[in-house]
């Protein structure tokens, strides 16, 4: 594999430790979140929001990618990522994840179909494929509501 980009950072701790970048521009401390306590108790990520905000970071820029080589300008568009920890089949733990797209201003099947093409080009989809539970939500906007979902693509592996 040809490299494009090589991070780095250093655990101490766990996941009740702390992340630091060896060039000091990021420092996390990290928190169990299984048990979460009081409003404003809790100080510090887990893992699994990280790999959300890594997900939905990759899975937003390789839709617009594939937009934009459909001739599509992707506005206003947005991925909420959720990674769930779990166990497994075989009782270790595992991952799920779901991510919400909205795509304002597309028509379904277009939409549907940037994600499916998406979905087979994300480097985190690829990496996920077979070994993490992958659920794909469109949604849209309904009324004042919020958002609702109307279609679902889960992951066929």
């Amino acid at each position: 594999m040809e490299f494009i980009h090589t991070a780095c950072i250093e655990v101490e701790g766990g996941r009740t430790g702390a992340a630091r970048t060896p060039d000091g521009a990021m420092t996390l401390e990290f928190a169990l979140s299984l048990s979460p306590g009081p409003v404003g108790t809790v100080r510090g990520t887990c893992p699994e929001q990280l790999f959300a905000a890594a997900y939905g970071a990759s899975f937003g820029s390789t839709l617009d990618l594939e937009a934009r080589q459909l001739g599509i300008i992707l506005a206003g568009c947005t991925v909420a990522a959720s990674v769930s920890l779990g166990h497994g089949d075989e009782g270790c733990f595992a991952l799920s994840v779901e991510l919400q797209i909205h795509l304002p201003g597309l028509d379904a099947v277009t939409a549907r179909r940037l994600v499916r093409s998406a979905h087979a080009e994300c480097p985190y989809s690829r990496m996920g494929r077979g070994n993490i539970e992958i659920r794909l939500l469109l949604t849209e906007v309904v009324g004042h509501e919020g958002r609702e979902i109307r279609d679902i693509l889960t992951d066929p592996e």
